[in-house]
């Protein structure tokens, strides 16, 4: 069991460092403020009012806040390794980079990437345990391109998708370069975002197609079924 449980560890981690903004009560002085612990607790804020607001399927989920450190990312969703591998109930975890708050990211891309992580969540607390050992797929980059993007479209589809935009625009400036071909690989860009809102708009069930049929660039979200 240990042995199993170390070659699990990386398999239950997913990164985000595009935030979106949270297009309802977002406020951004709590962001920009943020420092250590004051940012955990800020990030808590907003998770809560996110759940309220756009998540309540999550209000019943065991969800906390914790940090890490990493030169790319700046937030990542877990699940706690060791009551999954008990069969108790489980905990996730949203983690944040206390980085983020020495960049001033858009306070609203910081909020969208929460609705882009607690998408994850959604996900992972609506599966069982067999499904989560099928997150092994993650090691194959178009798994994980395709992953991270249909839960982009979750968020966009709940109203982030401005936030995500914004986000994107900060996040670009603010990881190495040598990291920018993944994140352009694994998340919509701003430009793709703007069109997959206007074909939503006009034709909102291109959503349920999207999600089984995940664009991986803005050609396929243009030439998808009109």
């Amino acid at each position: 069991m240990p042995l199993a449980i170390l070659l699990f560890l990386p398999l239950c981690v997913y990164s985000q460092t595009i935030p979106a903004g949270f297009a309802h009560n977002c406020p951004p002085k709590d962001v920009d403020s943020a420092r250590t612990d004051a940012g955990v607790d800020a990030i808590d804020n907003l998770i809560h009012g996110l759940r309220n607001e756009s998540f309540p399927e999550l209000a019943h989920i065991d969800l906390g806040v914790r940090t890490f450190h990493s030169e790319s990312d700046y937030f990542r969703t877990r699940f706690s390794l060791s009551r999954f591998a008990l069969l108790m109930r489980m905990r996730y975890y949203v983690e944040v980079n206390l980085a983020l708050f020495q960049g001033q990211p858009p306070s609203e891309g910081v909020c969208a990437i929460l609705a882009h992580e607690l998408s994850h969540v959604v996900s992972l607390s609506h599966s069982n345990r067999i499904h989560r050992f099928g997150l092994v797929r993650l090691v194959s980059k178009r798994y994980t391109a395709k992953f991270e993007r249909r839960t982009d479209l979750e968020a966009i589809h709940r109203g982030y998708g401005d936030g995500l935009k914004s986000y994107r625009v900060w996040v670009y400036a603010h990881v190495p370069s040598n990291k920018l071909p993944t994140k352009l690989r694994n998340y919509f860009s701003p430009g793709e975002i703007v069109a997959i809102q206007m074909r939503l708009e006009e034709q909102p069930d291109l959503f349920a197609y999207w999600t089984k049929h995940v664009p991986e660039n803005l050609e396929q979200i243009e030439k998808s079924p009109r």
